[in-house]
């Protein structure tokens, strides 16, 4: 059995992939900050799921033993602190999140058994359609580290290192500063919330069909590469949310404001092998306000 670690479990994409990872009977060995929480949350885990083996640590230098004596098979970094324009306080710990750790955790893996390196990438890295054009201080560093695999593959040529390249994410109890989570929260409140303007386009997937494009990568891909993976028609929020109210008497309220946003990344990438969109988010965002009231 392939003994995959996973940095970011705790987040929202890692949470899914561990959980659906976890319910296969893959072996998951999830690495984890330190804290109460996160003791409370993989205690729980454990409990339900035998093949579920945290790693807990509280500095980076405790790692490298701790990673070479399982000696995994499969990398999937996830680790993300999303930080658009960081302010000067908080530049150092972006950086720290994006690149150093992951790379230090890519050091490890590369230098022992590990056969297949996975790293989510973000559209914004992609600003007006050009791959490795920074959106923003975040995108930047999201780059740095596609890069630094980048050297990492050319040191170690025979194992398998891939990018997947993704844009927005929705799924059920999503309580991340996202617009459709933003929007369930307010509505449940009957606040008011503010978008950017009506012609937002969103390139948005539901958190399942992510999953399954990384199980893909983890089970079936065999050769370095980078993909992108994107709704099959971009998400209009205006229409949406004004064929909802066409149906409801209590209103989602929005405030349409007139400014200026990215157009919908469309990069020349290859597709996953095997995957195409199955779900819709718009049936699970409409189910999620109903049920937000």
């Amino acid at each position: 059995m392939n003994k995959i670690l996973v940095t970011g479990s705790t987040g929202f994409i890692g949470r899914s992939l561990v959980s659906n990872l976890l319910k296969n009977r893959k072996k998951v060995y999830a690495i984890i900050r330190k804290s109460e929480k996160n003791i409370k949350f993989a205690t729980k885990t454990k409990k339900q799921f035998r093949n579920y083996l945290p790693i807990f640590f509280s500095k980076n230098s405790e790692l490298r033993n701790k990673i070479s004596n399982i000696k995994p098979h499969i990398l999937v970094n996830l680790a993300t602190n999303y930080l658009p324009n960081p302010s000067n306080k908080e530049i150092r710990s972006v950086i720290d999140s994006n690149i150093v750790f992951p790379t230090l955790i890519l050091d490890i893996c590369c230098k022992s058994r590990v056969s297949k390196i996975i790293n989510i990438c973000s559209t914004m890295q992609c600003h007006k359609n050009q791959i490795d054009n920074p959106q923003n201080f975040y995108a930047l560093t999201k780059i740095l580290f596609k890069k630094t695999m980048s050297y990492y593959q050319k040191i170690y040529s025979k194992k398998i290192f891939l990018n997947l390249y993704i844009g927005d994410t929705y799924g059920s109890n999503d309580t991340r500063k996202k617009i459709l989570p933003i929007i369930i929260k307010n509505y449940k409140s009957n606040k008011k919330t503010s978008i950017l303007t009506k012609n937002l386009k969103l390139n948005i997937l539901h958190i399942e069909d992510i999953i399954t494009g990384l199980k893909i990568l983890i089970n079936d891909v065999k050769k370095s590469s980078d993909y992108f993976v994107k709704s099959e028609k971009p998400l209009d929020l205006f229409n949406v949310i004004k064929n909802y109210n066409s149906t409801k008497k209590r209103k989602v309220k929005l405030f349409w404001l007139n400014k200026k946003v990215p157009a919908i990344i469309s990069i020349k990438m290859k597709t996953i092998p095997g995957w195409s969109q199955k779900f819709n988010v718009i049936n699970y965002f409409y189910k999620d306000l109903n049920e937000s009231i």
